[in-house]
């Protein structure tokens, strides 16, 4: 009982990790720095950056050829930064008054299967790899903890079951 209770926690306190905005600090006249990766770390020139504050898009960008961008003229707030159809939600904080967990920078990671800070309240970015085409016998047991839960309580509650027979009595 235990152990099912910790499955079905686990997946909901890394969501809950997951699923906040991440603090980045804007640097000087409200400028947004940022890099973009691919999965395996390679930076990826000229890809398409959009940020959206409230459904509306506020500024479009394109990476230079290191995958650095920056979005001047912001001002702090909780804003969508969406690459390739991911949302990434961030916490910008105005030069001079982010706390210390800031970044100084966002790291995007483009053709991820992990899609941190995904908010699909305003449309933008919206998907999940728990939709069809999302991959692999793991990640359908995340997004199912529930009925992952059950079949694993019932492999081991039926064995112990059968198994619960009183010794046979002893030859004379």
């Amino acid at each position: 009982a235990v152990s099912c209770v910790g499955m079905l926690l686990a997946p909901a306190a890394q969501a809950a990790q997951l699923a906040g905005p991440r603090d980045v600090a804007l640097q000087k006249g409200g400028v947004l720095l940022g890099q973009v990766l691919d999965a395996q770390g390679t930076v990826l020139a000229k890809s398409p950056v959009s940020v959206h504050l409230a459904g509306k898009e506020v500024a479009r960008v394109v990476t230079d050829q290191a995958g650095n961008f920056s979005v001047p003229n912001l001002r702090g707030g909780v804003y969508q930064v969406v690459l390739a159809g991911q949302a990434n939600a961030c916490r910008c904080w105005a030069p001079r008054t982010a706390p210390p967990v800031a970044q100084q920078g966002l790291l995007l990671v483009a053709n991820s299967d992990l899609v941190r800070a995904q908010n699909c309240g305003s449309g933008v970015g919206c998907g999940s790899v728990c939709g069809p085409g999302g991959g692999g016998v793991l990640n359908w047991m995340s997004c199912h903890p529930v009925i992952t839960a059950a079949a694993i309580g019932a492999a081991i509650a039926i064995p112990l079951s059968v198994d619960d027979d009183p010794p046979s009595p002893a030859s004379p």
